[in-house]
């Protein structure tokens, strides 16, 4: 059985503009998967599904086994709680709260208790420790998206959703971002996938992917560049 399954899955925005077109994927789990193409292709509109942010206008997504495209919204918001981690171009970290605030919100919204211990080992595992009590206005763009990594995985989550992750980093940073990532998801065991316009992220991937004017085409198998 696969991880995630979409079959035929198509949206389309105002009845008439189609961001994606029966597009059908077969994930495994602790595959990593990039998911290239222009901005406007529909990259974001596969995530957003995928996220279960958004619903397809038609098709069927299977996680686990279970359709999941047709769940309430409050089913939807349980999901992504419990299933799901997010990585964001620009961090979506919250400046009013310090590191390990930030890191410990998605376990908050799940009712875990002991969070300190929890966020103190997940920083350590994503080697950021001494940056426990920092305020974001003291990290640099790198220290921010280490910070965003541990908040998607902290509650360790089946499936990560990374929606340009190095975009806003220099060239050095962008590489130990993807070092990081690639280590994290042999450690966890857990499935990656990420939308960019870098080849050098698309190089790490095991499956690569063009999504182009809506269609889902498979560039090729790779095997990750950094072990």
């Amino acid at each position: 059985m696969s991880f995630i399954e979409l079959k035929n899955i198509s949206k389309t925005y105002n009845q008439q503009e189609s961001a994606l077109n029966q597009v059908n994927l077969n994930i495994t789990t602790g595959e990593f998967i990039a998911l290239t193409g222009e901005s406007g292709a529909g990259k974001t509109s596969l995530l957003n599904i995928l996220g279960l942010v958004d619903q397809p206008s038609s098709g069927e997504y299977l996680f686990e086994g279970i359709p999941v495209s047709d769940f309430s919204e409050d089913q939807r918001t349980l999901f992504r709680r419990q299933k799901l981690g997010f990585i964001f171009q620009f961090f979506n970290l919250f400046n009013s709260l310090n590191v390990a605030e930030n890191v410990a919100i998605p376990l908050y919204l799940n009712g875990i208790k002991n969070t300190k211990a929890i966020v103190r080992e997940k920083l350590a595992q994503i080697g950021i420790s001494e940056l426990h009590d920092r305020p974001l206005n003291t990290l640099s763009g790198g220290q921010l998206q280490r910070v965003a990594i541990a908040r998607a995985m902290v509650h360790k989550p089946k499936l990560i959703l990374a929606d340009e992750p190095t975009g806003n980093l220099d060239s050095k940073n962008a590489l130990a971002i993807l070092e990081l990532l690639t280590r994290l998801k042999k450690e966890e065991n857990i499935t990656i996938i990420m939308a960019t316009h870098s080849t050098q992220a698309s190089n790490i991937a095991d499956q690569v992917y063009q999504v182009a004017d809506g269609n889902l085409i498979k560039i090729r198998t790779s095997q990750p560049e950094y072990s």
